[in-house]
C-alpha cells in the first residue's frame, strides 16, 4: 500500500508530498484523524505527541480563516491537542521542506 492510499482523496498535492517526506524522515502521522468538535479533520495527526497539523493553501482557505481558527482553538481546548497551522501560497519544494522541518522540530 502506498502512502497516498492512506490519505483521503481530497488532500492537496503538497499535503501528500509532506506525508511522503515525513515518512522518509521516519515520521508516520495518522491522516484523516477525526475529532468531534464541530467537525474538523487535521491533515496530519501524531498520536504520540497529541499534535494536529493543518497545511492551509491560500486559495482553499481564503475567507475561512476565522472559522478555521475557531475550530482549531476548540480542538485544542476540548481535546488538549497541540495544533500547528502552516499556511502556504503555492506548492513548492521549498514550502514542503520548510513545513517538514518545522514539524520535525515539534517532534523532538
Amino acid at each position: 500500500m502506498s502512502f497516498r492510499d492512506l490519505m483521503h482523496p481530497l488532500h492537496s498535492r503538497i499535503e501528500m508530498d509532506i506525508l511522503e517526506q515525513l515518512n522518509h524522515e521516519g515520521l508516520f502521522p495518522e491522516t484523516d484523524k477525526h475529532f468531534c468538535v464541530l467537525s474538523t479533520t487535521p491533515d496530519f495527526y501524531f498520536a504520540d505527541k497529541n499534535l494536529a497539523v493543518y497545511v492551509d493553501g491560500e486559495q482553499v482557505h481564503r475567507n475561512r480563516e476565522e472559522r478555521d481558527e475557531n475550530l482549531r482553538q476548540l480542538l485544542a481546548k476540548r481535546h488538549g491537542v497541540t495544533v500547528l497551522t502552516f499556511p502556504y501560497k503555492r506548492r513548492s519544494k521549498m514550502a514542503k521542506q520548510k513545513i517538514v522541518e518545522q514539524i520535525k522540530e515539534w517532534m523532538k
